[in-house]
């Protein structure tokens, strides 16, 4: 029932669902041409045990399953705030990472540089790799360990050409289209119930807000006239007929004005028409 409505309310605006869509294609649009690219280019170095644990003959590959102390050892010195100052002062930029290779059971580094410039995240990237094993030879000077029993590193990958990460950008391009709809759809459904009740409370409220002439009430005017004759002293009683000349008005028993008995030689009498007759303003006695 709710989409129904939506539906509707999208329909009836559909000039602001297009104005929004068309700001949010924009947007996109001026994301994708302003984000600059992100290179990335990314190594990896393994941690070999010393010769002591496996002998000097032995296979440094089947001790790698005891190097994860000394890796986490090794990440946290290269992402400290002195190891990235050396890299920035050789390389002139310190974008990088340095972590554990999860993919793997081995003692794994995962080394990943970034940077705007292509050369440049190839340039960050060589620059670590190579501190990489004095970092890990100044960790084990501290603790005078011998030559014998010292850990080592070697080089497993390392790109030679960085490629573009557009995971960034494309994510916030998705980001950016789905939230610029969901808007326009909010703001059509807010107006369009706005617009709607509006026109709903004018349409109510246009009846009773009528202002022009109203018909005239024929009490009312008769009312008036009655009151503008009480005014000036004359009410018109009913005209009564006069049939002959026994029609004899006596004072009333009750207060009322004696009616005014009409002449012989009056014309109106004499051709038999109906008179108006004027109440007496004197009381018969």
């Amino acid at each position: 029932m709710q989409v129904q409505k939506i539906l509707k309310s999208l329909g009836r605006r559909w000039f602001i669902v297009v104005l929004g869509l068309a700001l949010t294609a924009g947007t996109c649009f001026v994301l994708q041409r302003s984000t600059p690219d992100n290179y990335k280019a990314q190594a990896s170095l393994v941690l070999l045990p010393s010769t002591q644990s496996v002998g000097e003959t032995g296979n440094p590959y089947l001790g790698l399953g005891g190097m994860s102390e000394a890796l986490d050892i090794l990440t946290r010195k290269m992402s400290s705030e002195e190891f990235k100052e050396n890299i920035r002062e050789q390389s002139g930029a310190a974008t990088f990472t340095a972590e554990a290779d999860r993919g793997t059971s081995g003692a794994i580094l995962l080394i990943t540089a970034t940077s705007h410039d292509a050369d440049q995240a190839l340039k960050v990237l060589d620059t670590v790799m190579n501190q990489a094993p004095v970092a890990l030879t100044e960790l084990q000077d501290v603790l005078n360990v011998p030559n014998a029993s010292r850990i080592s590193t070697m080089n497993l990958l390392e790109d030679s050409k960085a490629v573009p990460e557009v995971k960034a950008r494309t994510q916030l391009i998705l980001v950016t289209a789905a939230g610029g709809t969901a808007f326009t759809v909010i703001i059509t459904v807010l107006l369009d119930g706005l617009l709607l009740t509006r026109k709903s409370r004018r349409s109510t409220q246009g009846p009773a807000n009528h202002t022009g002439p109203k018909p005239p009430n024929p009490a009312r005017r008769r009312q008036k006239t009655v009151s503008r004759a009480s005014a000036s002293g004359t009410v018109n009683q009913p005209a009564v007929p006069i049939l002959n000349s026994h029609h004899v008005h006596k004072p009333s028993s009750l207060g009322r004005p004696a009616r005014s008995r009409p002449k012989a030689d009056d014309p109106a009498y004499l051709a038999g028409e109906t008179v108006t007759v004027v109440p007496s303003s004197s009381r018969p006695g």
